[in-house]
């Protein structure tokens, strides 16, 4: 399941690498479609992962909200440090703090510990969202000099990650035809993502992504070190393995492609996510089975 979910994922970026070379696509295209994605469809699939669950134990979900919240606040602390220390630019703490969870994440972690543990990662997914649409989109506008800006925060993804918390805690039915319609309209957002990095990819240089000694040691850092440093703090307050496996699995994803549709929409460094974007997916072919063996 894990090498086909690999293959699909890999063919996907190559159609959309194709589309560009061949002229179907271009930057323009790129720019409306992350605007659908990240205006349209992602919030459409938050909503959607929310719903369907029935569980006996209410206190492992708390327990799994909390391991995300901190994840989230562990990362991009230790992703400050290293920034400011080496003096990079802003748009590698977006890179380091934000893994593929949707596309890569939930196979991977269905096909370790089950059915069960998708909807764990379909929590990790909402405080991940939570995180990129508030923390992500101020670190792009302070990028550029601009300030914090609450109304520009209240945007798509964070307003449906809120009300996907509400629908979960409260248990709200949603109507079955609307329901199938968030569903229709966010299953779209996973190859349309792919396909749009993968025709980014067509703008990137192959000789410039190997020649980039910094994207080896960003590599380095968010697919072997992170995860080792979330077991590290982790393993001493998480005593479910399974909960603590998939905190420390999901850290070492490859960037997220949703990083590439919100730099795509803020006027973030696109060259530079497609290119680490590109490396860690390319890696992590080596070292996702690693981790699966460990946990």
């Amino acid at each position: 399941m894990i090498v086909t979910q690999m293959i699909i994922l890999f063919g996907l970026i190559l159609v959309g690498f194709i589309a560009h070379k061949t002229g179907i696509m271009d930057a323009e295209s790129n720019k409306k479609i992350s605007k659908l994605l990240v205006n349209v469809t992602i919030p459409a699939l938050i909503i959607a992962s929310a719903t369907g669950h029935e569980m006996e134990d209410k206190s492992k979900v708390f327990l799994v909200l909390a391991a995300a919240a901190a994840m989230f606040v562990v990362t991009p602390l230790i992703s400050i440090c290293i920034v400011r220390r080496l003096k990079l630019e802003t748009t590698y703490e977006l890179m380091l703090n934000y893994s593929n969870l949707g596309f890569m994440g939930i196979p991977i972690i269905s096909g370790i510990y089950g059915g069960e543990s998708v909807f764990f990662v379909s929590l990790f997914m909402m405080v991940f969202n939570v995180s990129l649409f508030s923390h992500g989109v101020y670190l792009l506008q302070k990028g550029t000099g601009g300030r914090l800006n609450l109304k520009n925060m209240l945007n798509p993804g964070i307003v449906s990650s809120l009300i996907a918390v509400g629908i979960f805690l409260f248990e709200i039915q949603i109507p079955d035809p609307l329901l199938q319609l968030f569903n229709s309209v966010g299953s779209i957002t996973s190859p349309l993502a792919m396909i749009v990095i993968g025709s980014t990819m067509g703008t990137v240089h192959f000789k410039d992504v190997v020649r980039d000694k910094m994207m080896y040691f960003y590599t380095f850092l968010k697919i072997a070190l992170y995860p080792l440093i979330i077991w590290f703090l982790f393993h001493f307050f998480i005593h479910d393995p399974m909960i603590l496996g998939i905190a420390v699995v999901l850290s070492g994803l490859p960037t997220a492609g949703n990083v590439s549709m919100v730099c795509s929409e803020y006027d973030g460094n696109l060259h530079l996510v497609t290119k680490g974007t590109f490396m860690t997916t390319l890696c992590s072919l080596f070292t996702i089975p690693i981790w699966m063996m460990i946990f």
